[in-house]
């Protein structure tokens, strides 16, 4: 499971790469994820292979399990991240 840190006063961009999992001619035409209390998804897009997440919030010491359903052309893929809030 892909991993992201973040403070808990950022409002970053986090990216999933799909080109690996992606068949030529195959593009990613949907994304619906929510949020698990405590942090904030305040925007979302994508492109043919990447999904991208703007996120902030969360609470330093806590770690917070996304699950991204994705949808392509012809598939879909459930796709879990994970956000770890520190104090860096």
């Amino acid at each position: 499971m892909k991993t992201f840190r973040k403070q808990p006063r950022d409002h970053l961009d986090y990216d999933l790469d799909l080109s690996d999992w992606l068949p030529p001619g195959d593009e990613v035409q949907a994304v619906e994820v929510t949020a698990p209390a405590g942090i904030e998804i305040t925007q979302t897009g994508f492109d043919a292979d990447r999904v991208k997440f703007w996120i902030k919030g969360g609470t330093s010491g806590q770690s917070y399990k996304f699950s991204a359903l994705i949808y392509t052309d012809s598939r879909e893929k459930e796709v879990d991240f994970l956000i770890v809030v520190v104090d860096m």
